[in-house]
């Protein structure tokens, strides 16, 4: 049996916790993930002993000195640091640390998924209006801008569901 694995796996920005959850559950397995690359789709492994390892997977829309280091002080570990996401991990036995502390920290990053989504998405529409020529054409590609101008659609919404969650929440506690 091989002592390394690589896996590749696809996964969305508005469900960041699935992949999260994967990763950390291959740690529980003793798969303890060695590095990240291809715009954090390819993941790799090495056989080990199972460990308890939190996994958090964050988009910052800029980079930032101050926000890493104040992970790092936190005891988070970089694994990945490319196009504004983030991967961190850290060791535990008892709590399961969280990188954000309260909810509106939650929210603050997924209105930035939704600022880059937005952009994203408004961003086909010239591209759409310049390619209406072409219709007779190729009009594939217009199925194929509606399968984006949707995907990235579906994602504002799933985000925008996860803020109204969030907010409920942070009226609970207070």
């Amino acid at each position: 049996m091989s002592n390394v694995k690589r896996v590749k796996k696809w996964w969305f920005s508005w469900d960041s916790d699935k992949i999260e959850q994967w990763i950390e559950e291959m740690e529980a397995q003793g798969w303890h993930l060695t590095a990240v690359t291809g715009n954090a789709i390819h993941f790799a492994f090495e056989k080990g002993e199972p460990r308890r390892m939190r996994y958090c997977v964050d988009y910052q829309s800029a980079r930032n000195r101050d926000y890493i280091a104040l992970c790092q002080d936190a005891g988070w570990e970089l694994l990945y640091d490319k196009m504004g996401w983030y991967v961190w991990r850290m060791p535990y036995t008892d709590t399961r640390p969280e990188l954000y502390s309260d909810v509106d920290s939650l929210m603050d990053r997924n209105k930035r998924l939704i600022a880059m989504m937005a952009t994203l998405t408004f961003a086909q529409i010239p591209i759409i209006v310049a390619l209406f020529s072409t219709l007779n054409r190729f009009p594939y590609i217009y199925l194929i801008y509606a399968a984006l101008f949707a995907f990235f659609l579906f994602g504002i919404v799933r985000l925008n569901a996860a803020n109204t969650r969030l907010r409920g929440r942070r009226e609970d506690i207070s």
